[in-house]
This record gives structure tokens, sequence and C-alpha cells, in this order.
């Protein structure tokens, strides 16, 4: 009797080993072929990545010796904020310098903000905060004023 327990256990080992599935290789795909014409290098368009802009909205007028060449522009890009006036000119200087077109704004609380840009449209604002951020590393604590009415 034992003899036939292990034949039949024998059977069944054999007959579950054989069962296993097995795995089939994908068929490899063709590769296609390059055209015969080169591929010309073709610059990606710049493109900036969204940034966390911080904003205030406040009430200012242009401050003393400025032009009011922003009409009815509601975003300002910040560059910097000083106390004295005259920081707030050397940092115009230096904008003027560096292709900016600065004006220096003036706060109701006497804070003299220097604007890089100005802009009817927020989006406008923000794209170009992101590209100064991008291009020059030193000013990547600009902000966004939007002008209360």
């Amino acid at each position: 009797m034992r003899n036939l327990n292990l034949f039949f256990l024998l059977i069944a080992f054999v007959l579950l080993a054989g069962c296993k599935t097995q795995k089939i290789a994908p068929k490899p795909q063709p590769v296609a072929q390059e055209s015969a014409a080169p591929v010309k290098d073709v610059p990606a368009p710049k493109q900036v990545k969204p940034v966390n802009v911080a904003s205030k909205e406040e009430r200012f007028s242009v401050a003393e010796g400025e032009t009011d060449n922003y009409g009815t522009n509601k975003y300002f890009v910040i560059m910097g904020s000083f106390s004295v006036l005259e920081n707030a000119k050397r940092l115009k200087e230096t904008l003027t310098a560096e292709n900016f077109k600065p004006l220096i704004v003036m706060n109701e609380n006497g804070m003299y903000r220097v604007c890089g840009n100005n802009y009817d449209q927020e989006s406008a604002a923000r794209a170009r905060i992101a590209e100064v951020r991008s291009e020059y590393p030193k000013y990547s604590d600009i902000w966004l004023l939007i002008k209360k009415q």
C-alpha cells in the first residue's frame, strides 16, 4: 500500500510540475529606420518655471523728481524697497545700467519702492518677475506691488 501511495504521489508531482505556464517572450518590433534628411537643431522656446510671487496691494504716488510714466498700469515689479530716497536712487541707477526702465514710487508709509517694470495685466507682471529671477539671480527677492485704487 505504501508503494501505491508513493506511486500516486510521484504521478501527481509530475503532472503538477508539467502544468506550469510558460512565459512566451514578446516578438521584437521592427525598428523604424531614420530618414536620410538630417534633423535640424531647433532651439527649444525659452520657458520660465512658474514661481511663487509675494504681492502686496497699497496706495502710492510717484516719488519726488520722478515722472509719472506708468499711465493706468496697476501691477508693478518691485526690485527694492527703502526708507531712504538716496538708497532707492542708487538702485534705480544700477537698474538703468542693466537696461531696466525703473521708477521710484512712495507709499503712504513713506517707503520708497523701486519699480523695474509696470504692467496693466497681472499675468504679464508675474511672467516678468519669473524672467528677471531667472536672468538676474541677485534679484530673486523681487515682488509684485498692486496699485490700490
